[in-house]
């Protein structure tokens, strides 16, 4: 396909139409697959196939939320293609995801309290005890969920906490509503047997 093509598509998609979407989808899928996967490779970052079709999944979700706004941006100065705007947003999406993870981790390390600080906190107030419990089983659950695939991660973010329902959730995510009633309870099977770990 040409830049014409492509522009036209772009301009449906920017429009709401689901048929220029559609294409948009199948013209860029692969372009956008391979992005992901060269970014990660470059940072010698392993290569699943579940985490590849989620940050593949989620430039998808970037491109099309808020009415398209990463695409409105697009210009094409400087002689920048569609398909080079969409490698960078590729390439932008899986740093941004990879930060996210680092901060998560820094976050949780963060939160660890010497037992000597924790026996300090019961003697000072019994009611911090419990709080330390409950922050803890958080914990506990936050490093369960990082060792999902980041599809089951980003499915229960949205659903469980930004509260989407599973169609509103499956719509993002470009699948259909059963199979992300499938990819929840796998998800939900995975981060119990995470957790008895």
């Amino acid at each position: 396909m040409d830049q014409l093509t492509d522009h036209r598509i772009l301009q449906g998609c920017i429009g709401g139409d689901i048929k220029a979407q559609d294409a948009f989808v199948r013209r860029f899928s692969n372009l956008i697959y391979q992005t992901v996967q060269g970014t990660l490779r470059a940072r010698n970052l392993p290569l699943h196939k579940l985490d590849l079709e989620d940050l593949h999944n989620t430039v998808f979700v970037r491109l099309f939320e808020k009415e398209c706004r990463k695409l409105r941006q697009y210009k094409g100065k400087n002689g920048c293609s569609i398909a080079s705007w969409i490698r960078l947003i590729a390439v932008r999406t899986v740093l941004d995801s990879l930060r996210k993870a680092r901060t998560d981790l820094l976050t949780r390390r963060e939160k660890i309290v010497s037992l000597d600080a924790a026996l300090n906190m019961e003697a000072e107030a019994p009611g911090q005890w419990a709080f330390m419990e409950s922050a803890e089983r958080s914990g506990l659950i936050q490093k369960a969920l990082q060792a999902l695939p980041h599809r089951d991660r980003l499915l229960l973010k949205l659903h469980c906490e930004e509260g989407l329902s599973l169609q509103e959730v499956a719509e993002m995510l470009k699948i259909s509503e059963g199979n992300a009633y499938s990819v929840k309870h796998r998800a939900i099977k995975r981060l119990a047997a995470k957790l008895a770990q």
